[in-house]
């Protein structure tokens, strides 16, 4: 009983995430977990290489366009400020 009331607290307490550059890398395993998950529920058939094609695939593709959004937004800061 004692290790469900941890597991229930811990709900109420949440991780501090600092606002340094590593902390970005906390978007890539959630966005993994985001991109199996949607692949999975819009595959008709599962097939477990192609769904971890997919969701490769998936993954790649938003990180990159993340990734690029942060580069365009840092240029237009560091221009703005400058």
């Amino acid at each position: 009983m004692g290790n469900l009331s941890f597991i229930l607290a811990s709900f109420t307490a949440p991780i501090e995430i600092g606002t340094n550059p590593q902390a970005l890398l906390y978007m890539f395993p959630l966005l993994a977990a985001i991109a199996i998950v949607y692949k999975a529920t819009k595959m008709r058939v599962l097939f477990p290489k192609r769904l971890a094609v997919q969701s490769l695939l998936l993954f790649l593709t938003v990180s990159g366009f993340m990734i690029a959004a942060i580069i365009v937004i840092n240029l237009i800061s560091w221009l703005v400020t400058s």
